[in-house]
């Protein structure tokens, strides 16, 4: 009787050890997959951006295993230029889905800084043979004077990216109206939440397939 309630005493630490260890996979799911894909080298895609970019487990998102995730949380577009190199460049991918914006936007940047931050960053993409894709900036919640700014940027990025064949993504046709970021879309005034990474990811899986890659 003992020695079954040892066995059965060891098969219940078992399983709750194995629950607790496929728990802790399932939570650092994505960055285990990060982690698998820059030892794999040269990733196919390149996510560029801030936070927003950041918070995109895009392996499950895309369901590629050649997808990495370069976001820079906090950073506006000077960063994103001043680090195209390590954070681009050096990897070699076929494409770069790049985002950002915003945070210029909040900190109050010029747009003519914005601007030419933005167009550098798609010049040496194109220098580099690196297809450049553009996500439009995404509004914030009510903020009137974010989403002038949002607009005038945006009006930029989709002339020159007419104007040199280039893609853009622009997401706030789905997840924004006349007040900005809608609410069933945020998880908080700026960032996004699952259900609008679903939509990005749509649109990012159509512009690969249009692609081939």
């Amino acid at each position: 009787m003992k020695k079954q309630r040892l066995f059965t005493i060891s098969l219940i630490f078992n399983a709750l050890s194995l629950m607790g260890f496929l728990a802790i996979v399932f939570v650092m799911r994505d960055k285990i997959a990060q982690r698998f894909v820059r030892s794999k080298g040269h990733p196919t895609i390149v996510m560029y951006g801030n936070s927003i970019t950041a918070q995109g487990k895009w392996v499950e998102l895309l369901g590629r295993t050649d997808v990495l995730n370069s976001g820079l949380p906090g950073q506006a577009t000077y960063h994103f230029l001043k680090q195209i190199d390590e954070y681009v460049i050096d990897l070699h991918p076929k494409i770069c889905f790049i985002k950002g914006g915003i945070n210029d936007v909040t900190l109050g940047v010029a747009q003519d800084r914005i601007q030419a931050h933005y167009q550098a960053i798609l010049e040496i993409l194109a220098e580099h043979d690196i297809i450049p894709v553009v996500t439009l900036t995404v509004y914030r919640q009510h903020d009137e004077y974010a989403k002038r700014e949002v607009d005038k940027l945006n009006g930029f990025l989709v002339s020159y990216c007419k104007q040199h064949r280039i893609t853009y993504i622009d997401l706030n046709q789905y997840i924004s109206d006349s007040n900005g970021l809608r609410p069933e879309y945020a998880a908080d005034n700026t960032h996004l939440n699952t259900k609008a990474y679903k939509i990005w990811a749509r649109e990012i899986s159509r512009v690969l397939k249009e692609k081939n890659i």
